[in-house]
């Protein structure tokens, strides 16, 4: 972070600057357009006529609100320790809220107050902010500094809707559309104002309420990036998904300098599942940020969800490498565990999915795919357990009791293994693959033949084989082979010949059949 802010002087002269004073940036922070107000904040640093201390502190801010706290805090640090203004003792506030030292916090806002003799409006409103955002420390501190603020300046609308924010985060829903709809009557043309009721109609999922606001605000502003992407999401959470793209579009062409725009992008298009465009926007993308934690995410998502399992796997990589003290999400763990696994990499799928039942621990799903991949590494004591953990939190499938049935008899136990095909057959009745296993456990239990138990589930299994010879091919094979000898112990020779020439017209090359058949001539 700190070479963003050595580097930050020698590119502020070459770039575009939309908002051209401190008031202009302070008002696209409100609004919301962080990346302008970045850059006419660096321009503005170095102008020895504008007030320094204002703007480090907001361009301080800028930071904060974009998920950078490292950079913030060095230009909070740049008024100094011993700053006796208000905007200093601000400034110190925010980095002890930083360090979560909450009790210095209070001291160095509440003096922020006392400096500014609680008659300074957007003194009070950046303490109400701080205790507000980036997240919430003290809700109740926020809205009685927002509502001081209020009273200082009645028709100040940037108050008004900081204050009908607060109240929404404090679950006072109709309090806070009334501050909404008193700062757009406040100011005709205020086009956050729409868009902040827009999105409490979204928390509302009044969806259509909150797209009519949401072209209210692009009535008065089109080319307001914000408003567009406000309504993209608007139009995908009612699912329509044709309307939304376009809305994100022209939000990204608004903002084309703005790498975050696109990131934001790319998570849009991985939502509405048009994973072929993920893959090629992002990497596309990853040309010019190679080190991109989130394009690596999503390019290592769609790789999977489009079955380019290798490449998915090589960009999760690429992404725990880049992904350092970053906001890792539980799904990450999911996915990369996921793509180990079908890479042949168990060890470390393993790994992923023990992180991520942690977090997931009601996802049957995936509980269900870590005794999976147990059960092909051949931990097969932990794929029981695991298989047997699933089923009572959630219930077995088919397929669970499969395995399980597998991971038991490949651990030797047989009789278990038995059971659970048993319960396998009950759910799949129709399937050839409940009886052939329940046949080979039979036969391993009675493995002299006294009995023949493994004799009926052959039996039923060459019946129900019969559907998809090639495929049952080899367990034909054995069940005939197994079915020549219980012939041949039960004295009936031509039963038995019958058999075993069906196994030798599978496989001429059988060697069992071979033999068997020798002892019948």
């Amino acid at each position: 972070m700190k070479r963003i802010f050595l580097q930050f002087a020698m590119i502020g002269a070459v770039l575009s600057v939309g908002a051209q004073t401190l008031e202009e940036a302070r008002k696209d922070i409100d609004n919301e357009n962080f990346f302008r107000a970045k850059n006419a904040l660096r321009k503005l640093l170095t102008d020895p006529s504008v007030d320094r201390n204002q703007t480090a502190y907001y361009l301080g801010n800028t930071y904060l609100k974009t998920d950078d706290p490292d950079s913030a805090k060095i230009f909070y640090a740049m008024l100094g320790e011993t700053n006796k203004t208000a905007y200093g003792s601000l400034a110190l506030g925010r980095i002890a809220l930083l360090e979560k030292r909450i009790t210095d916090a209070k001291g160095l806002l509440d003096k922020a107050a006392i400096t500014s003799k609680l008659k300074n409006s957007e003194i009070l409103y950046q303490i109400g902010d701080a205790w507000f955002k980036p997240t919430t420390t003290d809700l109740k501190e926020a809205i009685y500094y927002f509502e001081e603020a209020y009273k200082l300046d009645l028709k100040n609308s940037t108050n008004m809707l900081a204050l009908g924010d607060a109240y929404l985060e404090n679950n006072e829903g109709g309090k806070a559309m009334s501050k909404y709809e008193s700062a757009a009557e406040v100011n005709t043309k205020l086009t956050m104002a729409f868009v902040k009721i827009g999105r409490l109609n979204v928390r509302a999922r009044t969806y259509d309420d909150a797209i009519t606001a949401y072209k209210k605000a692009l009535s008065l502003e089109p080319d307001n990036a914000l408003a567009h992407k406000e309504l993209g999401e608007a139009y995908y959470l009612s699912k329509k998904y044709d309307l939304a793209k376009p809305e994100f579009k022209r939000y990204i062409e608004l903002n084309k300098d703005d790498a975050d725009a696109k990131t934001r992008f790319i998570s849009f298009l991985f939502q509405s599942k048009d994973y072929e465009q993920v893959a090629t926007e992002a990497a596309q993308m990853l040309q010019d940020d190679p080190n991109n934690y989130i394009l690596l995410r999503s390019l290592s998502f769609s790789n999977f969800e489009l079955k380019r399992y290798k490449d998915g796997y090589e960009y999760a990589k690429r992404f725990w490498a880049n992904s350092r003290g970053k906001k890792v999400k539980p799904i990450d763990y999911v996915y990369s565990a996921r793509l180990a696994a079908l890479n042949g990499d168990t060890v470390q799928a393993i790994d992923y999915f023990k992180t991520a039942l942690e977090t997931e621990k009601e996802n049957a799903e995936l509980s269900a795919e870590y005794a999976k991949t147990l059960w092909q590494s051949k931990r097969y004591a932990d794929a029981i357990m695991q298989y047997n953990a699933k089923i009572a939190q959630f219930g077995g499938g088919a397929l669970d009791y499969y395995y399980l049935g597998r991971s038991y008899f490949s651990a030797g136990n047989y009789v278990a293994a038995d059971s659970t095909f048993a319960t396998f057959v009950t759910k799949q009745p129709t399937s050839p693959d409940g009886y052939v296993w329940r046949a080979k456990c039979n036969s391993r239990i009675d493995s002299e033949m006294k009995a023949g138990s493994a004799f009926p589930f052959y039996q039923k299994f060459i019946e129900l084989a019969q559907t998809d010879v090639t495929k049952n091919k080899r367990n034909l094979v054995e069940a005939y082979g197994y079915m020549g000898a219980y012939y041949m112990n039960a004295k009936d020779n031509d039963q038995a010949k019958l058999n075993l020439d069906k196994a030798l017209e599978l496989d001429p090359n059988d060697e069992l059949a071979k033999e068997l058949l020798k002892g019948l001539k």
